[in-house]
C-alpha cells in the first residue's frame, strides 16, 4: 500500500479504502472518510451495515484487511515499512489507543470495584498517574456527568443510565483526543436514555471530537455536525444532519429513515 501522507496539522481521523471481512462476509467494502477536530459525526444505518466494525477499526480492536486509518496523524495498530503496514508492538498500540476513548453498548464496569476505582484504574495503571491525582481528576469527571454522590457506590447499585455515565467518565479519565460511542443508549430503558444523551451533548458543546453510532435521530439531528449513512459496508450519503435526515437524496437512506423516524 502507498505510505499514508502525514500532514503538519492532520485531521483527527483519516480513513482510506478501508476493507474488513469476517469469513466470506465483507462488512466494510472501501470506506473513505475524513473527520476534523471538534466534529461530531453520527454514523447511521441498519444493523449489519458496518458502523460498529468501522469504529472498532478506528481504535484497532479490529485489524483492517486493506486500507488504513490514521488517528491524530498516526496508524493506531501498525507502522508502514517498504510500502506495507506491519503490526506495531503491543506497547505501541496501547499508547496510541490511549488517546481514543470508547463507550460500548454494554457498560463493562468492574462489578467488584467502586465507581471511583473504575474511573481511576486506567490512569493509574496505564498512564502511571499518582493515585491521589487520579482520584481528584475522577471526582471532577463524576461531577461533570452528575454522579459525584456515587463515587463510593458499586456498579450493581446504579441504574443502567448511571452505569453508562460512569463508563463515559472512565473513558474521559484518559484525556482522549477522540471519543467513540457504539450505540451507547441501546441497552438502556427508554426513560434513562436522556440522561446519557445530555452528557454527550455537553461533551459536544465542549469541543470534543466524537464519532457516534446511534439510532437516536433527535440527537443526530440536533447535535451532530455531520451525519454519515452506511449501507452494506459503504458510505451511501453524508452531509449536514438537516440534509441527510431531513431531505435525504439516496433511496436507501430514505427507506431507512422512513422506518426509524
Amino acid at each position: 500500500m502507498p505510505e499514508p501522507a502525514l500532514r503538519a496539522d492532520p485531521p483527527i481521523v483519516e480513513i482510506r479504502d478501508l476493507h474488513k471481512s469476517f469469513g466470506p462476509i465483507e462488512v466494510l467494502q472501501g470506506i473513505d472518510l475524513t473527520i476534523g477536530r471538534g466534529e461530531v459525526v453520527c454514523l447511521l444505518g441498519a444493523s449489519g451495515s458496518g458502523k460498529s466494525t468501522m469504529l472498532r477499526c478506528i481504535n484497532h480492536l479490529e485489524q483492517p484487511d486493506r486500507g488504513f486509518v490514521l488517528v491524530d496523524g498516526m496508524l493506531v495498530g501498525g507502522n508502514v515499512r517498504d510500502g506495507r503496514v506491519h503490526e506495531a508492538a503491543p506497547t505501541e498500540v496501547a499508547e496510541r489507543r490511549s488517546r481514543i476513548g470508547m463507550v460500548f453498548q454494554q457498560f463493562n464496569l468492574f462489578p467488584h470495584m467502586t465507581v471511583l476505582d473504575n474511573v481511576t484504574l486506567a490512569p493509574v495503571r496505564v498512564k502511571r498517574v499518582g493515585r491521589a491525582a487520579a482520584q481528584a481528576a475522577a471526582r471532577t469527571l463524576l461531577e461533570r456527568v452528575g454522579l459525584s454522590a456515587k463515587a463510593d457506590a458499586y456498579p450493581g447499585q446504579l441504574s443502567g443510565g448511571q452505569q453508562q455515565r460512569v463508563a463515559i467518565a472512565r473513558a474521559l479519565a484518559m484525556e482522549p483526543a477522540l471519543m467513540l460511542f457504539d450505540e451507547p443508549t441501546s441497552a438502556l430503558d427508554p426513560e434513562l436514555v436522556g440522561e446519557v444523551l445530555d452528557v454527550m451533548r455537553d461533551l459536544a458543546a465542549s469541543g470534543m471530537t466524537m464519532i457516534v453510532v446511534t439510532h437516536e435521530m433527535g440527537f443526530a439531528r440536533n447535535v451532530a455536525t455531520r451525519a454519515v449513512f452506511l449501507d452494506d459496508g459503504l458510505i451511501v450519503e453524508q452531509g449536514p444532519p438537516e440534509q441527510v435526515i431531513g431531505a435525504p437524496t439516496h433511496d436507501r437512506t430514505r427507506a431507512f429513515l422512513a422506518k426509524v423516524l
